[in-house]
Protein backbone atom coordinates (compact mmCIF):
# COMPACT_ATOMS: atom_id res chain seq x y z
CA UNK A 1 0.00 0.00 0.00
CA UNK A 2 2.90 2.47 0.80
CA UNK A 3 4.43 1.42 -2.20
CA UNK A 4 1.21 2.21 -4.36
CA UNK A 5 0.95 5.92 -1.98
CA UNK A 6 4.78 6.40 -3.35
CA UNK A 7 4.06 6.30 -6.85
CA UNK A 8 0.48 8.03 -6.70
CA UNK A 9 2.90 10.93 -5.43
CA UNK A 10 5.72 10.73 -7.64
CA UNK A 11 2.78 10.87 -10.51
CA UNK A 12 1.20 13.95 -8.87
CA UNK A 13 4.34 15.67 -8.71
CA UNK A 14 5.37 14.86 -12.19
CA UNK A 15 1.52 16.19 -13.06
CA UNK A 16 2.26 19.08 -10.97
CA UNK A 17 5.70 20.08 -12.67
CA UNK A 18 4.30 19.55 -16.26
CA UNK A 19 0.99 21.92 -15.36
CA UNK A 20 3.59 24.59 -13.83
CA UNK A 21 5.25 23.93 -17.06
CA UNK A 22 2.87 24.26 -19.19
CA UNK A 23 1.09 27.83 -16.87
CA UNK A 24 4.84 29.49 -17.69
CA UNK A 25 4.80 28.11 -21.48
CA UNK A 26 1.64 30.01 -21.73
CA UNK A 27 2.50 33.12 -19.39
CA UNK A 28 5.65 33.43 -22.06
CA UNK A 29 2.86 32.58 -25.04
CA UNK A 30 0.78 35.55 -24.09
CA UNK A 31 3.75 38.12 -23.45
CA UNK A 32 4.90 37.87 -26.57
CA UNK A 33 1.45 37.87 -28.16
CA UNK A 34 1.15 41.22 -26.09
CA UNK A 35 4.03 42.75 -27.31
CA UNK A 36 3.36 42.11 -31.13
CA UNK A 37 0.22 43.27 -30.81
CA UNK A 38 1.43 46.32 -29.17
CA UNK A 39 4.03 46.77 -31.55
CA UNK A 40 1.76 46.18 -34.67
CA UNK A 41 -0.60 49.03 -32.77
CA UNK A 42 1.50 51.50 -32.60
CA UNK A 43 2.28 51.36 -36.24
CA UNK A 44 -1.48 51.62 -36.63
CA UNK A 45 -1.41 54.53 -34.68
CA UNK A 46 1.59 56.40 -36.26
CA UNK A 47 0.56 55.83 -39.63
CA UNK A 48 -2.91 57.32 -38.51
CA UNK A 49 -1.52 59.90 -36.44
CA UNK A 50 -0.20 61.21 -39.86
CA UNK A 51 -3.54 61.69 -41.27
CA UNK A 52 -5.50 64.81 -39.68
CA UNK A 53 -8.97 62.40 -39.71
CA UNK A 54 -7.40 59.27 -37.60
CA UNK A 55 -6.58 61.56 -34.79
CA UNK A 56 -9.30 60.84 -32.72
CA UNK A 57 -9.32 56.92 -33.72
CA UNK A 58 -5.48 56.34 -33.06
CA UNK A 59 -5.82 57.97 -29.04
CA UNK A 60 -8.81 55.65 -28.58
CA UNK A 61 -7.21 52.88 -29.64
CA UNK A 62 -4.04 53.56 -27.89
CA UNK A 63 -6.61 54.22 -24.72
CA UNK A 64 -7.82 50.36 -25.43
CA UNK A 65 -4.28 49.05 -25.56
CA UNK A 66 -3.02 50.57 -21.92
CA UNK A 67 -6.60 49.22 -20.62
CA UNK A 68 -5.51 45.64 -22.07
CA UNK A 69 -2.10 45.45 -21.36
CA UNK A 70 -3.30 46.08 -17.51
CA UNK A 71 -5.72 43.34 -17.99
CA UNK A 72 -2.61 40.75 -18.93
CA UNK A 73 -0.95 41.80 -16.56
CA UNK A 74 -3.55 40.70 -13.99
CA UNK A 75 -3.55 37.26 -15.50
CA UNK A 76 -1.12 34.70 -13.66
CA UNK A 77 -1.70 31.45 -15.27
CA UNK A 78 0.71 29.38 -13.00
CA UNK A 79 -1.40 30.68 -10.61
CA UNK A 80 -4.74 29.33 -11.77
CA UNK A 81 -3.44 25.80 -12.59
CA UNK A 82 -1.47 25.56 -8.99
CA UNK A 83 -4.87 26.57 -7.59
CA UNK A 84 -6.83 23.44 -9.40
CA UNK A 85 -4.11 21.16 -9.17
CA UNK A 86 -4.15 21.73 -5.17
CA UNK A 87 -8.51 21.53 -5.46
CA UNK A 88 -8.28 17.82 -7.15
CA UNK A 89 -5.77 16.64 -5.04
CA UNK A 90 -7.55 16.99 -1.62
CA UNK A 91 -11.05 17.92 -3.00
CA UNK A 92 -11.80 15.35 -5.85
CA UNK A 93 -13.01 11.98 -4.44
CA UNK A 94 -13.14 8.59 -6.90
CA UNK A 95 -16.66 8.80 -5.98
CA UNK A 96 -16.81 12.48 -7.49
CA UNK A 97 -14.67 10.95 -10.60
CA UNK A 98 -17.24 7.79 -11.15
CA UNK A 99 -20.19 10.40 -10.72
CA UNK A 100 -18.70 12.82 -13.42
CA UNK A 101 -17.61 10.19 -15.67
CA UNK A 102 -20.93 8.52 -15.41
CA UNK A 103 -22.66 11.89 -16.24
CA UNK A 104 -20.35 12.57 -19.36
CA UNK A 105 -21.02 8.85 -21.03
CA UNK A 106 -24.74 9.11 -20.38
CA UNK A 107 -24.92 13.05 -21.70
CA UNK A 108 -22.64 11.69 -25.11
CA UNK A 109 -25.56 9.07 -25.86
CA UNK A 110 -27.82 11.52 -24.87
CA UNK A 111 -25.92 14.29 -27.47
CA UNK A 112 -25.76 11.95 -29.98
CA UNK A 113 -29.47 10.61 -30.05
CA UNK A 114 -31.05 13.94 -30.01
CA UNK A 115 -28.51 14.67 -32.88
CA UNK A 116 -29.83 11.51 -35.23
CA UNK A 117 -33.21 13.34 -34.56
CA UNK A 118 -32.80 16.69 -35.34
CA UNK A 119 -30.69 15.55 -38.65
CA UNK A 120 -33.60 13.08 -39.55
CA UNK A 121 -36.04 16.23 -39.60
CA UNK A 122 -33.99 18.62 -41.45
CA UNK A 123 -37.00 19.07 -43.55
CA UNK A 124 -40.50 19.35 -41.75
CA UNK A 125 -42.94 16.42 -42.45
CA UNK A 126 -45.09 17.04 -45.43
CA UNK A 127 -48.24 15.11 -45.62
CA UNK A 128 -49.61 12.92 -48.68
CA UNK A 129 -52.36 11.08 -50.26
CA UNK A 130 -52.43 7.22 -49.34
CA UNK A 131 -55.19 4.05 -49.04
CA UNK A 132 -54.74 2.96 -45.56
CA UNK A 133 -56.48 1.16 -42.58
CA UNK A 134 -56.41 2.13 -39.34
CA UNK A 135 -57.56 -1.53 -37.24
CA UNK A 136 -57.98 -4.68 -38.71
CA UNK A 137 -61.72 -5.03 -39.03
CA UNK A 138 -61.47 -6.21 -43.02
CA UNK A 139 -62.63 -4.42 -46.13
CA UNK A 140 -64.57 -1.87 -43.85
CA UNK A 141 -61.58 -0.40 -42.52
CA UNK A 142 -59.87 0.73 -45.76
CA UNK A 143 -59.87 4.65 -46.43
CA UNK A 144 -58.50 7.59 -48.40
CA UNK A 145 -56.78 9.57 -46.09
CA UNK A 146 -54.95 13.32 -46.78
CA UNK A 147 -52.54 13.32 -43.88
CA UNK A 148 -50.68 10.28 -43.81
CA UNK A 149 -46.47 11.50 -43.55
CA UNK A 150 -44.74 11.40 -46.89
CA UNK A 151 -41.54 8.76 -46.64
CA UNK A 152 -38.10 10.08 -46.65
CA UNK A 153 -34.85 8.33 -47.91
CA UNK A 154 -32.76 7.25 -44.58
CA UNK A 155 -30.56 4.77 -45.53
CA UNK A 156 -28.16 5.11 -48.60
CA UNK A 157 -29.45 2.57 -50.94
CA UNK A 158 -33.26 3.66 -50.97
CA UNK A 159 -35.21 5.12 -53.91
CA UNK A 160 -37.77 8.11 -53.23
CA UNK A 161 -40.61 7.57 -56.23
CA UNK A 162 -43.74 9.95 -56.90
CA UNK A 163 -46.24 7.40 -57.73
CA UNK A 164 -48.73 6.97 -61.01
CA UNK A 165 -50.70 4.29 -60.17
CA UNK A 166 -50.91 1.42 -58.18
CA UNK A 167 -52.48 -1.89 -58.29
CA UNK A 168 -54.63 -3.36 -55.87
CA UNK A 169 -54.00 -7.65 -55.27
CA UNK A 170 -56.11 -10.33 -53.02
CA UNK A 171 -53.27 -9.78 -50.85
CA UNK A 172 -54.42 -6.35 -49.91
CA UNK A 173 -57.68 -7.71 -48.36
CA UNK A 174 -56.22 -10.12 -46.24
CA UNK A 175 -53.77 -7.26 -44.82
CA UNK A 176 -56.65 -5.52 -43.97
CA UNK A 177 -57.96 -8.29 -42.11
CA UNK A 178 -54.80 -8.71 -40.36
CA UNK A 179 -52.22 -11.23 -42.45
CA UNK A 180 -48.48 -10.55 -41.16
CA UNK A 181 -50.05 -8.00 -38.79
CA UNK A 182 -47.36 -9.37 -36.06
CA UNK A 183 -44.39 -9.69 -38.41
CA UNK A 184 -45.22 -5.83 -39.58
CA UNK A 185 -45.64 -4.48 -36.22
CA UNK A 186 -42.23 -5.57 -34.86
CA UNK A 187 -40.35 -4.42 -38.03
CA UNK A 188 -42.01 -0.94 -38.00
CA UNK A 189 -40.17 -0.25 -34.99
CA UNK A 190 -36.95 -0.17 -37.18
CA UNK A 191 -38.01 1.58 -40.49
CA UNK A 192 -37.70 5.43 -39.52
CA UNK A 193 -40.82 5.90 -41.88
CA UNK A 194 -43.63 4.47 -40.03
CA UNK A 195 -44.62 5.45 -36.36
CA UNK A 196 -46.56 2.65 -34.67
CA UNK A 197 -48.43 -0.18 -35.46
CA UNK A 198 -51.25 2.17 -37.96
CA UNK A 199 -52.48 3.15 -40.39
CA UNK A 200 -51.05 0.94 -42.46
CA UNK A 201 -50.75 1.58 -45.97
CA UNK A 202 -52.09 -0.90 -49.01
CA UNK A 203 -50.67 -1.80 -51.77
CA UNK A 204 -47.96 -4.28 -52.98
CA UNK A 205 -46.68 -2.73 -56.89
CA UNK A 206 -46.70 0.49 -58.13
CA UNK A 207 -45.31 2.51 -61.17
CA UNK A 208 -43.72 5.90 -61.02
CA UNK A 209 -41.07 8.31 -61.41
CA UNK A 210 -38.14 8.38 -59.15
CA UNK A 211 -37.75 11.71 -56.87
CA UNK A 212 -34.89 11.41 -54.86
CA UNK A 213 -32.37 8.67 -54.44
CA UNK A 214 -29.46 7.32 -51.73
CA UNK A 215 -26.09 8.22 -52.36
CA UNK A 216 -24.95 4.18 -53.01
CA UNK A 217 -28.01 3.94 -55.49
CA UNK A 218 -27.15 2.87 -59.21
CA UNK A 219 -29.67 0.52 -60.22
CA UNK A 220 -32.01 4.24 -61.39
CA UNK A 221 -31.90 8.07 -61.60
CA UNK A 222 -33.52 10.89 -60.26
CA UNK A 223 -36.41 11.34 -63.06
CA UNK A 224 -36.26 8.04 -64.27
CA UNK A 225 -39.76 5.88 -64.91
CA UNK A 226 -40.05 2.56 -62.95
CA UNK A 227 -41.99 -0.27 -61.66
CA UNK A 228 -41.50 -2.31 -58.41
CA UNK A 229 -43.25 -4.57 -55.84
CA UNK A 230 -42.94 -4.86 -52.20
CA UNK A 231 -43.36 -7.77 -49.67
CA UNK A 232 -46.87 -7.96 -47.59
CA UNK A 233 -44.67 -6.61 -44.26
CA UNK A 234 -43.93 -3.48 -46.31
CA UNK A 235 -45.18 -0.33 -46.58
CA UNK A 236 -47.57 -0.11 -49.50
CA UNK A 237 -47.79 1.53 -52.37
CA UNK A 238 -51.35 3.05 -53.06
CA UNK A 239 -49.60 6.20 -51.84
CA UNK A 240 -48.54 9.34 -53.62
CA UNK A 241 -44.90 8.63 -52.81
CA UNK A 242 -43.29 5.43 -51.42
CA UNK A 243 -39.32 5.33 -50.08
CA UNK A 244 -38.10 1.48 -50.96
CA UNK A 245 -34.60 -0.42 -51.76
CA UNK A 246 -33.29 -0.02 -54.76
CA UNK A 247 -33.25 -3.87 -54.98
CA UNK A 248 -37.15 -3.88 -55.38
CA UNK A 249 -36.91 -1.42 -58.15
CA UNK A 250 -36.42 -1.54 -62.17
CA UNK A 251 -36.29 0.87 -65.10
CA UNK A 252 -40.21 0.58 -66.58
CA UNK A 253 -40.59 -1.04 -70.01
CA UNK A 254 -41.74 1.90 -72.62
CA UNK A 255 -44.04 -0.11 -74.30
CA UNK A 256 -46.36 -0.06 -70.89
CA UNK A 257 -48.63 2.97 -69.29
CA UNK A 258 -48.37 3.49 -65.73
CA UNK A 259 -51.40 1.85 -65.26
CA UNK A 260 -50.24 -1.14 -67.16
CA UNK A 261 -46.49 -1.37 -65.03
CA UNK A 262 -48.53 -1.15 -62.22
CA UNK A 263 -50.63 -4.30 -62.36
CA UNK A 264 -48.16 -6.65 -63.53
CA UNK A 265 -44.80 -6.65 -60.90
CA UNK A 266 -46.34 -8.26 -57.71
CA UNK A 267 -48.10 -11.02 -60.02
CA UNK A 268 -44.51 -11.65 -61.96
CA UNK A 269 -43.27 -12.29 -58.70
CA UNK A 270 -45.48 -14.59 -57.39
CA UNK A 271 -45.80 -16.51 -60.76
CA UNK A 272 -41.82 -16.62 -61.03
CA UNK A 273 -41.65 -18.03 -57.90
CA UNK A 274 -44.16 -20.61 -58.67
CA UNK A 275 -42.89 -21.81 -62.27
CA UNK A 276 -39.26 -20.70 -61.78
CA UNK A 277 -38.35 -21.49 -58.33
CA UNK A 278 -40.50 -24.11 -56.85
CA UNK A 279 -41.80 -26.37 -60.58
CA UNK A 280 -38.33 -25.71 -62.36
CA UNK A 281 -39.67 -24.35 -65.43
CA UNK A 282 -37.72 -21.64 -67.51
CA UNK A 283 -37.04 -20.66 -70.81
CA UNK A 284 -34.77 -23.97 -71.50
CA UNK A 285 -37.09 -26.36 -69.33
CA UNK A 286 -40.46 -25.90 -70.46
CA UNK A 287 -40.62 -26.90 -73.87
CA UNK A 288 -43.01 -30.02 -74.09
CA UNK A 289 -44.39 -29.80 -71.00
CA UNK A 290 -48.46 -29.83 -69.78
CA UNK A 291 -48.90 -26.83 -67.64
CA UNK A 292 -52.47 -26.40 -65.90
CA UNK A 293 -53.42 -23.18 -64.42
CA UNK A 294 -56.19 -22.21 -62.64
CA UNK A 295 -58.06 -19.43 -62.96
CA UNK A 296 -55.76 -18.20 -65.89
CA UNK A 297 -57.38 -14.28 -65.86
CA UNK A 298 -56.20 -13.30 -62.67
CA UNK A 299 -53.81 -11.01 -62.01
CA UNK A 300 -50.91 -14.26 -61.10
CA UNK A 301 -53.11 -16.45 -63.63
CA UNK A 302 -52.76 -14.26 -66.68
CA UNK A 303 -48.79 -13.54 -65.95
CA UNK A 304 -48.48 -17.57 -65.56
CA UNK A 305 -50.08 -18.56 -68.82
CA UNK A 306 -48.09 -15.92 -70.64
CA UNK A 307 -44.78 -17.33 -69.52
CA UNK A 308 -45.58 -20.65 -69.94
CA UNK A 309 -46.61 -20.11 -73.56
CA UNK A 310 -43.48 -17.86 -74.55
CA UNK A 311 -41.23 -20.73 -73.33
CA UNK A 312 -42.58 -23.25 -75.41
CA UNK A 313 -45.25 -25.34 -73.06
CA UNK A 314 -48.77 -26.63 -73.23
CA UNK A 315 -51.38 -24.35 -71.13
CA UNK A 316 -54.66 -25.45 -70.05
CA UNK A 317 -56.81 -22.84 -68.11
CA UNK A 318 -59.95 -22.61 -65.99
CA UNK A 319 -61.62 -19.51 -66.64
CA UNK A 320 -65.49 -18.37 -66.80
CA UNK A 321 -67.27 -17.94 -70.02
CA UNK A 322 -67.06 -14.50 -70.66
CA UNK A 323 -62.91 -14.27 -69.69
CA UNK A 324 -62.57 -17.64 -72.13
CA UNK A 325 -62.05 -15.01 -75.55
CA UNK A 326 -59.03 -13.71 -73.81
CA UNK A 327 -57.76 -16.73 -71.90
CA UNK A 328 -57.27 -18.08 -75.59
CA UNK A 329 -55.71 -14.34 -76.78
CA UNK A 330 -53.07 -14.87 -73.70
CA UNK A 331 -52.09 -17.96 -75.82
CA UNK A 332 -53.71 -20.93 -73.49
CA UNK A 333 -54.60 -23.85 -76.20
CA UNK A 334 -57.36 -25.61 -74.17
CA UNK A 335 -59.68 -23.92 -71.91
CA UNK A 336 -62.17 -25.21 -69.76
CA UNK A 337 -65.07 -22.86 -68.43
CA UNK A 338 -65.92 -23.33 -64.99
CA UNK A 339 -69.34 -21.51 -65.16
CA UNK A 340 -71.02 -23.84 -67.66
CA UNK A 341 -69.96 -27.20 -67.21
CA UNK A 342 -68.06 -29.28 -64.56
CA UNK A 343 -64.14 -28.95 -64.95
CA UNK A 344 -63.52 -32.22 -62.89
CA UNK A 345 -65.04 -34.27 -65.88
CA UNK A 346 -63.40 -31.98 -68.66
CA UNK A 347 -60.32 -32.82 -66.70
CA UNK A 348 -60.51 -36.37 -66.39
CA UNK A 349 -60.96 -36.21 -70.57
CA UNK A 350 -57.98 -35.07 -70.67
CA UNK A 351 -54.00 -36.48 -69.88
CA UNK A 352 -52.87 -35.51 -67.00
CA UNK A 353 -50.18 -32.28 -66.46
CA UNK A 354 -47.05 -31.76 -65.07
CA UNK A 355 -47.19 -29.23 -63.76
CA UNK A 356 -50.00 -27.50 -61.42
CA UNK A 357 -50.35 -23.94 -60.69
CA UNK A 358 -53.36 -23.51 -57.89
CA UNK A 359 -54.18 -19.87 -57.73
CA UNK A 360 -57.79 -20.29 -56.15
CA UNK A 361 -56.50 -21.38 -53.14
CA UNK A 362 -57.39 -24.88 -50.68
CA UNK A 363 -60.09 -25.85 -51.94
CA UNK A 364 -58.39 -26.75 -55.47
CA UNK A 365 -55.71 -28.92 -53.70
CA UNK A 366 -56.84 -32.31 -53.70
CA UNK A 367 -57.89 -31.62 -57.55
CA UNK A 368 -54.97 -30.72 -58.48
CA UNK A 369 -52.99 -33.81 -56.41
CA UNK A 370 -55.59 -35.81 -58.78
CA UNK A 371 -55.25 -34.29 -62.18
CA UNK A 372 -51.09 -34.55 -61.58
CA UNK A 373 -48.82 -36.72 -63.51
CA UNK A 374 -47.08 -38.80 -60.41
CA UNK A 375 -43.47 -37.23 -60.85
CA UNK A 376 -45.22 -33.87 -61.70
CA UNK A 377 -45.56 -30.99 -59.08
CA UNK A 378 -48.36 -29.24 -57.49
CA UNK A 379 -47.63 -25.43 -56.81
CA UNK A 380 -49.95 -22.83 -55.35
CA UNK A 381 -49.48 -19.29 -55.23
CA UNK A 382 -51.91 -18.20 -52.10
CA UNK A 383 -50.32 -17.13 -48.94
CA UNK A 384 -51.57 -19.19 -45.92
CA UNK A 385 -51.96 -18.30 -42.85
CA UNK A 386 -48.84 -16.72 -40.95
CA UNK A 387 -47.51 -18.54 -37.58
CA UNK A 388 -46.48 -15.58 -36.10
CA UNK A 389 -50.02 -13.92 -36.13
CA UNK A 390 -51.08 -16.47 -33.71
CA UNK A 391 -48.20 -16.29 -31.45
CA UNK A 392 -48.97 -15.93 -27.81
CA UNK A 393 -47.70 -13.39 -25.22
CA UNK A 394 -44.40 -15.41 -24.49
CA UNK A 395 -43.73 -16.73 -28.26
CA UNK A 396 -44.39 -13.33 -29.19
CA UNK A 397 -41.98 -12.32 -27.03
CA UNK A 398 -39.03 -14.72 -28.09
CA UNK A 399 -40.12 -13.68 -31.91
CA UNK A 400 -39.72 -10.18 -30.69
CA UNK A 401 -35.88 -11.14 -30.08
CA UNK A 402 -35.09 -12.81 -32.59
CA UNK A 403 -36.39 -10.37 -35.09
CA UNK A 404 -33.90 -7.38 -33.31
CA UNK A 405 -31.21 -9.40 -33.52
CA UNK A 406 -31.62 -10.36 -36.98
CA UNK A 407 -32.07 -6.32 -37.54
CA UNK A 408 -29.39 -5.45 -36.11
CA UNK A 409 -26.44 -7.98 -37.16
CA UNK A 410 -27.70 -8.95 -40.77
CA UNK A 411 -29.64 -5.92 -41.38
CA UNK A 412 -32.81 -7.23 -43.06
CA UNK A 413 -35.45 -7.07 -44.18
CA UNK A 414 -35.61 -3.48 -44.72
CA UNK A 415 -32.31 -2.95 -45.72
CA UNK A 416 -31.57 -5.58 -48.32
CA UNK A 417 -34.86 -6.07 -50.33
CA UNK A 418 -37.63 -8.59 -49.32
CA UNK A 419 -37.94 -12.14 -48.90
CA UNK A 420 -40.01 -14.78 -46.87
CA UNK A 421 -40.05 -17.90 -47.94
CA UNK A 422 -39.02 -18.60 -51.54
CA UNK A 423 -41.48 -15.62 -52.55
CA UNK A 424 -38.37 -13.01 -54.01
CA UNK A 425 -39.78 -9.51 -54.40
CA UNK A 426 -36.76 -7.85 -56.45
CA UNK A 427 -36.35 -5.97 -59.26
CA UNK A 428 -33.96 -8.46 -61.08
CA UNK A 429 -36.98 -10.43 -61.72
CA UNK A 430 -38.57 -7.83 -63.31
CA UNK A 431 -35.88 -7.08 -65.62
CA UNK A 432 -35.85 -10.46 -66.91
CA UNK A 433 -39.15 -10.39 -68.13
CA UNK A 434 -38.65 -6.74 -69.78
CA UNK A 435 -37.44 -8.78 -73.54
CA UNK A 436 -40.48 -11.18 -73.15
CA UNK A 437 -42.83 -7.54 -72.67
CA UNK A 438 -41.04 -5.74 -75.78
CA UNK A 439 -41.27 -8.60 -77.88
CA UNK A 440 -45.60 -8.65 -77.16
CA UNK A 441 -45.09 -12.12 -74.86
CA UNK A 442 -46.39 -11.03 -72.32
CA UNK A 443 -49.19 -8.09 -72.05
CA UNK A 444 -50.50 -6.00 -69.00
CA UNK A 445 -54.19 -7.19 -68.32
CA UNK A 446 -56.25 -3.94 -66.93
CA UNK A 447 -59.63 -4.68 -65.77
CA UNK A 448 -60.37 -1.14 -64.25
CA UNK A 449 -58.41 1.88 -63.24
CA UNK A 450 -59.78 4.20 -60.50
CA UNK A 451 -59.09 7.68 -59.12
CA UNK A 452 -57.19 7.74 -55.99
CA UNK A 453 -60.25 9.15 -54.05
CA UNK A 454 -62.24 6.30 -55.05
CA UNK A 455 -60.04 3.85 -53.56
CA UNK A 456 -62.56 1.91 -51.40
CA UNK A 457 -65.07 1.59 -55.07
CA UNK A 458 -62.01 -0.13 -55.98
CA UNK A 459 -61.38 -2.53 -53.18
CA UNK A 460 -64.93 -3.39 -53.33
CA UNK A 461 -64.68 -4.40 -56.87
CA UNK A 462 -61.96 -6.71 -56.23
CA UNK A 463 -63.35 -8.40 -53.22
CA UNK A 464 -66.02 -9.53 -55.62
CA UNK A 465 -63.92 -12.18 -57.40
CA UNK A 466 -64.74 -11.03 -60.33
CA UNK A 467 -61.74 -8.73 -62.24
CA UNK A 468 -59.95 -10.46 -65.38
CA UNK A 469 -56.64 -9.24 -64.73
CA UNK A 470 -55.63 -6.57 -62.22
CA UNK A 471 -57.85 -3.35 -60.94
CA UNK A 472 -55.59 -0.18 -60.80
CA UNK A 473 -55.48 3.47 -58.88
CA UNK A 474 -54.01 6.53 -60.33
CA UNK A 475 -52.72 8.94 -58.32
CA UNK A 476 -52.70 12.78 -58.92
CA UNK A 477 -50.14 15.09 -57.69
CA UNK A 478 -51.41 18.44 -57.05
CA UNK A 479 -48.45 19.48 -54.38
CA UNK A 480 -45.40 18.19 -55.16
CA UNK A 481 -43.28 17.19 -52.44
CA UNK A 482 -40.24 19.55 -52.10
CA UNK A 483 -36.76 18.08 -51.22
CA UNK A 484 -38.45 15.19 -49.92
CA UNK A 485 -35.44 12.71 -49.01
CA UNK A 486 -32.81 14.82 -49.62
CA UNK A 487 -31.87 17.06 -46.61
CA UNK A 488 -30.38 13.77 -45.20
CA UNK A 489 -27.61 13.34 -47.88
CA UNK A 490 -27.03 16.89 -48.37
CA UNK A 491 -24.60 16.61 -45.34
CA UNK A 492 -23.09 13.49 -46.05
Amino acid sequence: MDHLLFLAQERADSAWLALHSSGSQLTNSLSSLKDGARTSLQNAISSFRKQRFGQEVAERVQRWLAQLREVLSAVKPSEIYDKLFIFFVTEVTRTHLYFGGTCFFLGSIFGVLVGMKLRSSLVAPQCMRAVVINSYRGIEAIGVVEDVVAPRIVEPHQVLVQVKAAGIDYLDIKVAQGYGRVLRQQLNKYNPNTEGEFPVVLGRDCSGVVVAVGREVSRVEQGEEVWLAVPFYHPGTLSEYVVVSEEHVAPKPSQLTYEGAAALPYSIMTAWDALVTQAGLGPQSTAGKRVLVHAGVSGVGVVALQLVRAWGGSVTTTVSTRAAPLAHMLGAEDVITYDNSNFDKELLMREKYDVILNTVGQVLHDSCLKYCLPDGIVVTTTSSQLASDSYGYITGGLYSLYLRAKYWFVKTPWLTGGRLGTLEVKGDVLEKVVPLINSGQLQAVVDKAYSAQDAEVAFAHVAKGEQIGRTVVRFSINTPVRNLGMAFWQDH
